[in-house]
């Protein structure tokens, strides 16, 4: 057997030799506590789910779909590809039937695997249209009298499990590793993009292995470290960074039930790694500086205060006495809220506000941005705990090289780009050049060699007048605001720079009780003249380092949120640019005609 093969496989392998195989690692919330299990059940289960596979007469090399929230059958099912020599093809759960088609049909799916209900109704709805399909599997238990055709039960594929010891499972991994090789199709994921169809980016064995190897060196991870997950194993950034990579290195991993229930299971769960975006930190310190306000005068709010102005101003400088009795008095009360063994936020999938960044590493935890993408598996560059620069993704991954084109685009080579896209060779050929993966994204090296990331190639325009303008910047400046949820910023072929607003509307609701303004119903949030007056001096005072053309001169706010089902976000949640103006664009237009 080849020892240094640069597979899944390899790594299940030498996990399974170093740590306690008995040793529970994945846990998932059931009533009041957490249920959790080992490596060993994990891998068996596997084994009989790659043996039932085999059943079906399911060939090596087919394509499988999993349609499902996170959760330990999708681990379950994703081993026994890795292990049956099958690709996996995720697809998020929030995608319509006629998205999930295109997937399904394009990748030329033979057996889908789904989680609820909800997903089985999507599957039969377009069933018909699917003509590869051959079987679906459905992790949850279900009695329907209407269903014609046969559905497998996940649960019951289990019933006859053969109870193999620790050594034979062992031995039945090396046998099924000796036939495994690197360039091997690992996975094809659809990536969202804000333009045109999806395209099915294939990534091998090589590609995530050589992205995970060079994790622990950035993050220094063992057994003893547990991670919350909450961001969906559809995006190769979670389930790489928060799913193989504690998998394959001992540490435990705890499903969050929703976005929405973080904050009390950081309590329960104590986890000491994060992997988030932007969003999720944005809103915990809204709420920190929220309630900061919402204090009744006194002692204690001086004291609050006092703190946060520390962290702020001592954010890279915790020897001081002031940092340290402010730690005492206000960080470890804070940090209690986070269930007290939080070290380490690693954020990507978007822009990182500097302010907060350098905030909460003020409070003692400690945040590392990275940048990457789908077709990179996905980390190209990330922060270093010892040499963590705010405002910048660090440094490249090791065996990783970056160049920046004379355009400014980021240009990757290495063993993490992908094989290409899908039965799309002429795409593949455009984002490939002598190696040379061609990102779409704009960025620079600052003295020190780290990447900056300054705007999407795409995402620029040029106003009337002839200048280039970068709006991600702009947005990311004005999203800071803590009543701004989303944002698009509006200008090309324009006179002058406009933007489409959605507000969060408890925030909006706390500002009008700060400008002691007194709204009758919720609509009146977005018009009164008081509140908008506001709004504006606040995004003037945020893009006031901007150059003249690039300020936001007029703005809108939206009642309705853009989502997924709407039509303006990817499943990723990035904004559908061309898609938002033309929906929006009788109001955009009023932003330009009233001059």
């Amino acid at each position: 057997m080849n020892i240094h093969k640069k597979t899944l496989v390899q790594l299940l392998i030498d996990s399974m030799k170093k740590f306690d195989v008995m040793q529970d690692i994945i846990f998932t919330k059931k009533d009041n506590g957490y249920e959790g299990v080992n490596r060993f059940e994990i891998v068996n289960y596997s084994m009989c789910i790659k043996e039932y596979l085999e059943t079906l007469g399911l060939r090596k090399n087919s394509n499988l779909a999993i349609i499902s929230e996170n959760r330990l059958e999708w681990v379950i099912t994703d081993m026994a590809c890795i292990l049956s020599q099958n690709r996996t093809v995720p697809i998020y759960p929030s995608l319509t039937p006629e998205s999930i088609k295109y997937i399904l049909n394009d990748c030329q799916a033979e057996i889908v695997f789904v989680s609820t209900g909800m997903q089985l109704d999507k599957i039969l709805s377009i069933r018909d249209e699917c003509p590869d399909l051959k079987y679906i599997i459905s992790f949850n238990s279900f009695e329907r009298a209407n269903i014609k055709e046969k559905i497998i039960s996940f649960q019951n594929i289990f019933s006859d499990k053969k109870k193999l010891s620790k050594s034979e499972l062992l031995e039945k991994v090396e046998i099924i590793s000796d036939s495994v090789n690197d360039d091997d199709l690992l996975t094809i994921i659809y990536t969202s993009g804000t333009t045109g169809v999806p395209k099915g980016v294939m990534l091998s064995h090589k590609n995530i292995y050589s992205n995970l190897v060079s994790f622990p060196e950035v993050l220094h991870i063992d057994e003893r470290e547990i991670f919350l997950s909450y961001l969906p194993y559809s995006h190769i950034y979670e389930r790489t960074a928060g799913y193989y990579l504690p998998f394959f290195w001992g540490s435990r991993i705890y499903y969050a039930q929703s976005i929405d229930t973080i904050g009390a299971q950081m309590i329960e769960v104590k986890p000491t790694i994060v992997i988030t975006v932007p969003r999720l930190l944005d809103k915990i310190y809204n709420k920190l500086m929220k309630s900061a306000y919402e204090m009744p005068e006194g002692y204690k709010k001086k004291i609050f205060n006092w703190g946060i102005g520390v962290a702020r101003s001592h954010w890279h400088n915790k020897d001081t006495i002031k940092w340290k009795l402010a730690d005492k008095l206000v960080f470890s009360k804070i940090r209690e809220k986070t269930g007290g063994s939080l070290h380490l936020f690693v954020s990507g999938g978007g822009a990182l506000s500097k302010t907060v960044g350098e905030f909460f590493e003020g409070l003692g935890i400690m945040t590392l941005e990275g940048y990457g993408l789908t077709e990179t598996s996905p980390v190209v560059a990330v922060n270093r705990i010892d040499s963590n620069k705010y405002g910048t993704v660090g440094y490249p991954m090791r065996g990783v090289k970056v160049r920046i084109a004379e355009d400014g685009e980021i240009l990757v080579k290495g063993d993490i780009v992908m094989l290409g896209y899908y039965n799309q060779p002429e795409h593949t050929a455009e984002a490939i050049v002598d190696g040379w993966f061609h990102t779409g994204d704009i960025g620079e090296h600052d003295s020190e060699g780290r990447l900056k990331i300054t705007d999407r190639k795409k995402s620029l325009f040029k106003s009337s007048g002839g200048k280039y303008i970068a709006p991600t910047h702009i947005e990311e400046l004005v999203s800071s605001l803590p009543y701004v949820d989303q944002i698009i910023v509006i200008g090309n072929e324009r006179m002058y720079v406009t933007a489409l607003i959605v507000p969060e509307v408890s925030e909006l609701k706390f500002l009008a009780k700060k400008l002691s303004v007194n709204i009758e119903f919720e609509s009146d949030l977005f018009t009164n003249p008081a509140i908008l007056k506001q709004i504006e001096k606040d995004i003037n005072e945020v893009q006031k380092n901007l150059a003249s053309y690039e300020k936001i001169r007029k703005f809108n706010l939206l009642q309705t949120p853009f989502t997924i089902e709407g039509g303006e976000l990817t499943p990723s949640l990035k904004i559908k640019r061309k898609f938002v103006e033309e929906k929006y664009k009788h109001i955009i237009d009023n932003m330009y005609h009233k001059v």
